[in-house]
């Protein structure tokens, strides 16, 4: 049987105007179904990571201070890093609020986020002096807590400012895991401290001597740290320094504008219970107490 073909009905492409119409027919269905097979997959990817979903807190605040972390804790594995980071809490802090108390215990680390805050010590005669001043991405209260010391200055927000603050022990474990060698953080401690020194060495040379009396005046006798006048005062009590070998002249507050009002024996153990300054206050076994020139005292 023979079967008739129409030419006019099944016709190949003659011009280039009908081959250019065609290849643009078949660049429209591939578009098509390329948007087709887009959509079958939508689902299957909006379960894994729904579009709509907010981000985990944690990865938000790795993502702003992550990279901090990673400079300052060198060599810190990026799991502890993130560990770390969730412990990290956004604190407001109002123009003029305290941040940092001097003498107060070291408890937490802090990130300054936004904002400005200013340093300040309290000196040997009593005044408290601005000594240097945070912007943001700096850290403070590391000192306290890696020479494991009260608070050595006191910090207060110049502004509204953000911080972000870290337990003690989180930022202990943060400089445990991380590489000693290069890090930033130590070094910052080290020059804190050689900063401190260089002022408390100015103050004193400007001020009354802290281990001598005015000249003239009477030597105060040696204070009784024999006799318990305390009930709890032998109680878990571990010394911490000895008097040197020429005795140690003791006050009751830490001014040298005032008269000493005891004289301790050489060889007497005491505790330091308080620092301020050059000044050291101590605690000797039956619980006297009184304030000296802590850097005369010599380490037990």
């Amino acid at each position: 049987m023979l079967v008739g073909l129409d030419v006019d009905v099944v016709q190949l492409p003659t011009t280039a105007l009908q081959v250019l119409v065609i290849v643009v027919l078949l660049s429209a269905v591939a578009g098509i179904a390329l948007v087709g097979l887009a959509a079958l997959g939508t689902p299957i990817v909006d379960r894994r990571w729904p579009a709509d979903e907010p981000l985990n807190p944690t990865e938000m605040l790795w993502g702003e201070s992550g990279g901090y972390i990673k400079r300052h804790f060198p060599g810190l594995d990026v799991e502890i890093g993130k560990d770390i980071n969730s412990q990290f809490t956004e604190v407001k802090v109002p123009s003029g609020q305290v941040v940092v108390e001097q003498g107060d215990p070291a408890t937490h680390f802090y990130v300054l986020k936004d904002g400005e805050v200013e340093v300040s010590q309290d000196a040997p005669d009593g005044s408290s002096r601005p000594i240097r001043r945070h912007s943001p991405g700096d850290t403070f209260g590391e000192v306290g807590i890696l020479r494991r010391t009260p608070r050595t200055a006191t910090i207060r927000a110049v502004v509204d400012s953000v911080i972000l603050e870290l337990p003690a022990e989180e930022f202990v474990a943060g400089i445990a895991f991380s590489a000693a060698e290069g890090n930033v953080l130590l070094a910052k401690v080290n020059e804190y401290l050689a900063a401190d020194a260089q002022r408390a060495e100015r103050a004193v040379a400007a001020a009354p001597s802290a281990t001598t009396a005015a000249p003239g005046a009477a030597v105060p006798e040696v204070a009784d740290t024999t006799t318990v006048v305390a009930d709890e005062a032998t109680t878990a009590f571990t010394p911490t320094h000895v008097v040197p070998a020429a005795g140690l002249l003791a006050w009751v507050q830490p001014d040298p504008a005032e008269a000493p009002v005891a004289t301790l024996a050489a060889g007497v153990e005491l505790r330091v219970v308080g620092e301020t300054g050059v000044w050291a206050q101590v605690e000797a076994a039956n619980g006297w107490r009184g304030w000296v020139d802590g850097r005369a005292l010599q380490p037990r």
